[in-house]
């Protein structure tokens, strides 16, 4: 374990949340122009046919803006949680199973998501056989 640096009683910084701090402000500022499309898609897609709305999916860019904002947004998410942990749970066996938990179930979502927007552009059914009725 390092030794602590201190500077007038307060813990000097080990800047070892430099990198997760940038990050987390380049999703956000990523987010803001993705969060404007993701409105005027949905008003344009309010009321839309089954064909309209695959129609969308069809094109590459709305899959692509699609698929980087939940990764994204995955992104900045697993990260406000990070925080939220680190912060607020001090047992060191809590924290670590809270993190691995955060980080699988982030995955998990932005996984399956993708997928299913993969499967919106191809044309696919939504859901895979077996599923559903």
């Amino acid at each position: 374990m390092s030794a602590h640096r201190y500077r007038e009683g307060v813990k000097v910084s080990e800047r070892h949340g430099a990198v997760e701090w940038l990050t987390e402000r380049a999703a956000l500022v990523a987010l803001l122009p993705l969060s404007l499309w993701v409105a005027s898609s949905a008003f344009t897609l309010a009321g839309a046919d089954h064909a309209a709305v695959m129609g969308w999916f069809a094109r590459p860019l709305n899959t692509g803006l699609s698929v980087a904002t939940i990764m994204i947004l995955s992104v900045y998410a697993g990260l406000a949680w990070k925080v939220i942990i680190e912060d607020y749970i001090h047992r060191p066996s809590s924290k670590t199973f809270l993190m691995a938990l955060s980080n699988l179930t982030f995955l998990l979502l932005t996984a399956t998501a993708v997928f299913f927007i993969v499967r919106l552009h191809v044309g696919s059914a939504p859901l895979p056989a077996g599923f559903g009725i």
